[in-house]
């Protein structure tokens, strides 16, 4: 009677416990590349979520300060007396935070002349309002060779109240939609939005 010695594994054994091994590895490589993804995704949010409400809140902020200088609601900068220069339906901004000693108002907002929503809101046209971080790590819309270029575009865009009327769309005198939005481009396409209205409650 021949006796099989089993004190060895066979190759067969061997490929068996290789190929669960490596399963195991693999699966565990994915959930490890998930969660950081997942990571990223919630922190780029976070910070995007944070840059669309603090262009809102320059913006009440500047309706505010119009205020306090009896002006003209949505004039541009309050700082000046010239009432002409104001927010316009159907356009773009650039708008944030100016700190500098040399400026009477604290928000610094400009017009984006040659945007195209809906084209592509991810090609050279963007570079007008991409984000970088200065030496101050705050998100400026200046990307100097100082300043560090960011993964985030941000821009406001302002349009008309309307609502509809025997079958004619009026709009609402004084009153103006601001769509605040971030956009960042990490794996694919992400963006976040916010919208508000704001109105000349003085009038009211």
């Amino acid at each position: 009677m021949i006796k099989i010695n089993r004190s060895a594994f066979s190759i067969v054994e061997i490929l068996v416990w290789m190929l669960i091994f490596t399963m195991w590895v693999v699966s565990v490589y994915s959930v490890i590349i998930k969660t950081l993804n997942l990571n990223d995704y919630n922190k780029n949010y976070i910070i995007a979520s944070f840059l669309a409400r603090e262009q809102i809140e320059l913006v009440r902020n500047i309706r505010d300060s119009n205020y306090k200088k009896v002006q003209v609601y949505n004039q541009l900068n309050p700082s000046t007396s010239n009432h002409t220069s104001v927010f316009e339906v159907w356009k773009y901004y650039k708008i944030e935070n100016d700190i500098s000693y040399s400026n009477w108002f604290s928000v610094k907002i400009n017009e984006i002349t040659d945007f195209w929503e809906w084209v592509s809101e991810l090609n050279w046209k963007m570079l007008n309002y991409e984000l970088c971080l200065n030496n101050d790590n705050l998100y400026v819309h200046d990307c100097s060779l100082s300043n560090k270029k960011t993964i985030f575009f941000k821009y406001i865009k302002i349009d008309p109240i309307q609502y509809n009327d025997l079958s004619w769309l009026k709009t609402i005198d004084d009153w103006f939609k601001v769509t605040s939005k971030v956009i960042w481009y990490m794996k694919w396409y992400h963006e976040f939005e916010i919208v508000s209205i704001f109105t000349d409650y003085k009038r009211f």
